[in-house]
């Protein structure tokens, strides 16, 4: 088990524990790569960019990549459109085939790994 997913797990214990109720969510997990601009190139790990998951009824679910370009989200039962950002808050292009929306269901950990257009020179 990743140390995210410990540091996860021990957080909704005492999330938990605290509250003495269920929490219904779902987990959203992947990795964040830039494409290469050469087409048979591969992607380069994208870490510390901003993912910003937001509801039909507009509430926004932040997570960060870790230095390997990996994240998770916990989201609750919905549907979310994704964009991404530098920490800085610049907005990141999305490869053109990229997945922009994903459905979250409760008890389900959906992978949606994420590529973001090549890095302009």
């Amino acid at each position: 088990m990743s140390v995210i997913r410990r540091l996860i797990s021990v957080a909704l214990f005492a999330v938990l524990s605290a509250n003495g109720q269920d929490l219904m969510f779902g987990q959203v997990h992947g990795s964040v790569g830039y494409l290469s601009s050469n087409p048979a190139g591969t992607m380069v790990d994208a870490p510390a960019t901003v993912l910003s998951f937001t509801a039909d009824g507009g509430t926004r679910t932040l997570a960060l990549t870790t230095e390997a370009g990996d994240y998770i989200a916990l989201l609750q039962a919905g549907h979310y459109c994704l964009r991404a950002y530098t920490r800085q808050g610049r907005e990141l292009e999305l490869g053109k085939s990229q997945l922009r929306c994903v459905d979250v269901k409760n008890g389900q950990e959906p992978r949606l790994d994420v590529m973001l257009a090549p890095k302009k020179q």
